[in-house]
């Protein structure tokens, strides 16, 4: 007998291989959560903290959405919520705030890839829910189409991230309650929060609105028609809580004062916003294979690896049904990945536009978990083919396979974040920080009227040259001083 085949191979996978992964993962995890603590004001993040510091939080969002006259900003009532509870929390949140957001990025796929087991009735070992979610988060921020904006600039993130961040921890704690007790109903106060608490995430931006109401659409007609549990009428009382809580807060933006006056000044064509939605959605998914074959082809490969190791591990035959529904799945998922990224792009085609950088983040997402569901299907399939003269080779071969690219990539992507991104983000902090001392040296010094070193907008628009420019207008209100001007070093 092989020195292969005297192994146990079920322990050496779950306590080495797939420990040393989910450590490689939690690494890559924590640099990005550290990219966050060199986050700091930049572009919108001065009116937006300016205005908070002029009034309260509730009253902010009020005053903004019923008098002011620009429709992106005055219809996302959360985003301005969100900064006026951050800043009243920490002195100087922005660090805090986005390094806690990617953790909790993180942290909820972990806690919804569990609740989807538990919900589904799978078996198997904390240790690859743990696994699975870090793997999810890790590459949905590897592909991030813009990091930086997307992330590490709040007036951006809490757009575009920070309703996807909540929205997982919201998902998480529906299936909690889905996989409670069959007849057990719940009581009212419940589903008003559950209304309560979307109403707030669609209250961040539209992409995640509509495709969230699409979701909960399809949910709703796929429960009405096929679950004949005792517990069906619990699932659609949880699913119209959801759609009520979505429907609206996209009533609340499109309703909003300046999104009215601008909606009359332009014709709506329905038709061909929609087209343009699933022209669009089509456009990304073959963007997305081009330009990232590599991390795509590793969503796949690695759940694919890890089920068919798993399925080795625990022999057990498919029943012909079972077989069936997921070939049916596996078809069905591609077209399903499609319309939800058409979805999600529905404002922007509104608009008639593809979306920007930082607006794709939610469709990345939706692409790499239609991915990772595709190659774990695919590993239940092919789980019981076996190298017919050594199985326990076959068994070793993919593990190795799986090491590399489950440990190798999360660890060559830490090394990368170490030696490219982590300088970059720590020099852009320490002058921001240099100049934000300056700042305050001179007002202590009862200067009033300032000059300070103009940074860079090769990433994010920085303070201006003029006195009069809203940035400047902004910084000056949040610094306490008469006017600001930023000038180039040189000068």
């Amino acid at each position: 007998m092989s020195f292969i085949n005297q192994l146990n191979f079920k322990n050496i996978f779950l306590r080495y291989i797939l420990g040393a992964s989910v450590l490689s993962l939690l690494l890559a995890a924590g640099l990005y959560a550290y990219l966050g603590t060199f986050s700091r004001y930049g572009g919108d993040d001065y009116c937006e903290a300016a205005r908070i510091s002029q009034s309260s939080p509730i009253g902010a969002v009020f005053e903004r959405y019923f008098f002011e006259d620009w429709p992106r900003a005055t219809m996302r009532y959360s985003n301005l919520l969100f900064v006026g509870f951050s800043e009243s929390l920490v002195r100087y949140n922005i660090p805090v705030t986005m390094a806690s957001m990617v953790l909790l990025w993180f942290a909820g796929s972990v806690w919804g890839t569990y609740e989807v087991r538990k919900f589904l009735n799978i078996q198997w070992d904390f240790l690859l829910d743990l696994f699975i979610g870090l793997t999810f988060g890790f590459f949905s921020l590897k592909q991030a189409p813009n990091l930086f904006e997307t992330v590490y600039w709040r007036s951006a993130m809490m757009t575009h991230f920070a309703p996807l961040v909540f929205g997982v921890f919201l998902v998480s704690f529906l299936l909690r309650l889905a996989r409670g007790p069959e007849r057990k109903s719940y009581p009212l106060p419940l589903y008003i929060f559950i209304v309560v608490a979307t109403f707030v995430i669609a209250g961040f931006s539209e992409p995640p609105t509509t495709t969230l109401i699409t979701v909960t659409s399809l949910l709703m007609a796929a429960t009405w028609f096929w679950d004949r549990s005792p517990a069906r009428r619990k699932h659609l009382a949880l699913l119209t809580s959801v759609f009520m809580g979505a429907l609206l807060g996209l009533a609340a933006m499109l309703l909003s004062p300046a999104t009215a006056d601008a909606a009359q000044e332009k014709t709506i064509d329905v038709f061909s916003s929609l087209l343009n939605s699933f022209r669009y959605s089509y456009q990304f998914i073959v963007d997305s294979l081009r330009t990232q074959p590599l991390p795509i082809f590793l969503t796949l490969l690695i759940p694919l690896s890890l089920v068919w190791l798993h399925r080795q591990m625990k022999p057990s035959e498919l029943s012909y049904k079972h077989r069936r529904l997921i070939r049916i799945t596996m078809i069905a998922l591609p077209v399903l990945a499609w319309l939800l990224i058409a979805a999600g792009f529905s404002p922007s085609a509104y608009g008639q536009s593809f979306p920007v950088e930082r607006s794709r983040f939610l469709a990345r997402a939706i692409l790499c978990a239609a991915c990772m569901l595709e190659g774990a299907l695919l590993g239940l399939l092919s789980g019981r083919i076996s190298l017919p003269v050594n199985p326990a080779q076959g068994q070793a071969l993919v593990a190795v396979v799986f090491v590399v690219t489950a440990i190798g990539y999360p660890l060559w992507t830490a090394a990368s974040l170490l030696q490219v991104d982590l300088p970059e983000y720590r020099t852009r902090a320490q002058h921001w920080d240099a100049r934000d001392a300056y700042i305050r040296e001179m007002k202590n010094d009862g200067v009033r009227d300032l000059t300070v070193p103009f940074l860079s907008s090769e990433i994010i628009q920085d303070l201006g040259d003029r006195r009069e420019f809203r940035l400047n207008r902004c910084a000056s209100i949040l610094y306490g001083v008469d006017s600001i001007v930023a000038r180039p070093i040189n000068d």
